[in-house]
C-alpha cells in the first residue's frame, strides 16, 4: 500500500538535483493539513531539515511571488517574518530550462542560496500546488 503524497507549499526540484520543498504535516482531520510544516532543503552539499508553519494567509503571499517570477522579477516570500523567508531569483530563462536562485533565510544566522535549473512548467506545478493546498483550506482563508 503507498502512503499518499503529503501536502506541500511548495517543491522546486532542480533537474540536475536540488530541492527546495515546504511539506505540511498531517493533521487529525483526514485530508487537510496542519499549519506546521517542515522546509527541506537538498543539494550536493547541505541537506537540511527546519520546523515552519504555513498559515492560509501565506497562501495569496506565494502566488504575488509566484506571478513576479513569471513575469522576470525577483520576489521574497514571507519577507522579515518570523519565520524563514524564500526568495526566487530569475537568473536565466531559455527554450527549454530556467535558472534559479533560492533563497532561504531565517531571521537569525542562516541564510542558503541554491542554484537550480528547473523546466519551464516549474512555475505551473508550484500554482498546481498552491490550487490543491488552498482547495482544502477554502474553510480557512480569510473573506476580505
Amino acid at each position: 500500500m503507498t502512503e499518499p503524497e503529503r501536502f506541500a507549499m511548495l517543491r522546486i526540484i532542480g533537474q540536475y538535483g536540488g530541492s527546495v520543498v515546504v511539506e505540511l504535516d498531517d493533521s487529525y482531520a483526514p485530508g487537510i493539513p496542519d499549519v506546521t510544516a517542515q522546509l527541506l532543503v537538498h543539494n550536493d552539499f547541505v541537506a537540511g531539515v527546519l520546523d515552519t508553519y504555513v498559515d492560509p494567509r501565506d497562501l495569496a503571499g506565494w502566488a504575488h511571488v509566484l506571478d513576479e517570477v513569471a513575469a522576470g522579477r525577483d520576489a521574497v516570500w514571507r519577507e522579515a517574518a518570523r519565520v524563514a523567508e524564500i526568495g526566487i531569483r530569475l537568473d536565466w530563462r531559455e527554450d527549454d530550462q530556467d535558472g534559479i536562485t533560492v533563497t532561504i533565510a531565517d531571521q537569525q544566522t542562516t541564510r542558503l542560496s541554491l542554484s537550480l535549473t528547473v523546466a519551464p512548467g516549474w512555475i505551473d506545478e508550484q500554482r498546481a500546488l498552491l490550487d490543491r493546498l488552498g482547495a482544502v483550506w477554502a474553510h480557512l482563508m480569510p473573506t476580505d
